[in-house]
């Protein structure tokens, strides 16, 4: 804790991901931002521009990038860093550690490492169903050394500071999962159960995103015993009170504000959206982060996600005047 006893935003988001209690603001992330362009004057630093650095530039370019992400999270009250995923694993290693010297530990920080199977794009669909009814056991082999190597690199991320793993494989369709509840079973949730319990066991936290209708599959993605659940997709008719009556205190929930309402939604939908989420998906007032259904990405506009972070600010002031 800070000298005043007054916790970290990084102690807030432990607390709510454990359903402890806490006595502060609402936890918030995106999984993404993308509008440090626009909003700070300064692009996020991508692999792809790192690596083409000269080797004595690199290490200014993350101070840099780093001082960004501080900012970022300090203007819109993130619990969590998530900008520096893009970059390769060595510099996001180097990255936890310069941002630790700038700001100490005020921040929760974040990787993405996912070595599940996600939907395939069009021209892979083919070859996956082929894999499946023709070489199954090729196919499970490939997953389990994927699974493998992202649970190295889960390993290795934690080790150099990263306290929550985001794993990003998207599962669904808005009409539901892009295997069967029995293929998943098969293909799919033996190696999210691996890689949910190897992050747990060294030390982070475990956080499942997919986009679409998760009902299907719902009860295996509880079986695999996941910290948090994001972003609980309200376009794929997933009603988060729904979600929290269905999971209690089994799982964090990170979303759920309506992506469809912050890129082309009036304040009013907006207001309605971000006030459902908060409304019902906290239980007795912690297990809950407050997030849009996907990320803040570009085509956002800005007054739509300062509107968003306003209703927050609103509800918890009405909140804390009501205790």
């Amino acid at each position: 804790m800070d000298k005043d006893n007054t916790l970290t935003p990084r102690e807030i988001v432990r607390a709510a991901i454990q359903f402890e209690p806490y006595d502060g603001p609402v936890p918030h992330l995106e999984l993404e931002f993308q509008l440090s362009d626009s909003m700070f004057g300064e692009p996020t630093l991508y692999g792809h521009d790192y690596e083409a650095l000269p080797p004595h530039a690199r290490r200014d370019a993350l101070v840099a990038n780093a001082k960004l992400w501080i900012r970022v999270s300090e203007r819109f009250g993130y619990n969590v860093i998530t900008g520096l995923h893009w970059l390769p694993l060595e510099a996001q290693a180097e990255s936890f550690g310069i941002i630790r010297e700038l700001s100490g530990d005020r921040f929760m920080l974040s990787a993405n490492q996912d070595g599940t199977q996600a939907i395939p794009n069009g021209e892979q669909m083919l070859d996956l169903s082929i894999r499946m009814a023709d070489d199954a056991d090729g196919l499970l082999s490939e997953l389990d050394a994927r699974c493998n190597r992202a649970i190295e690199n889960c390993r290795l991320l934690i080790d150099a500071g990263a306290e929550i793993v985001f794993m990003c494989s998207d599962y669904c369709f808005n009409s539901g999962p892009f295997l069967s509840p029995r293929m998943f079973r098969r293909f799919v949730t033996p190696f999210l159960k691996r890689q949910t319990r190897a992050i747990q066991e060294a030390g982070g936290f475990a956080v499942k995103h997919t986009d679409g209708n998760l009902w299907p599959i719902m009860d295996q993605l509880l079986e695999c015993k996941p910290d948090g659940l994001h972003s609980i997709d309200p376009m794929a008719g997933m009603d988060i009170r729904k979600v929290r009556e269905t999971v209690g205190d089994r799982v964090c929930l990170f979303g759920n504000v309506d992506c469809s309402r912050l890129q082309s939604g009036t304040p009013e939908e907006i207001e309605t959206s971000a006030r459902y989420c908060l409304d019902h998906g906290p239980l007795n007032g912690t297990g809950y982060v407050f997030a849009s259904s996907n990320c803040i990405f570009k085509g956002v506009p800005e007054e739509a996600y300062l509107g968003m972070l306003a209703v927050r600010d609103a509800w918890q002031n009405e909140t804390h005047n009501q205790r």
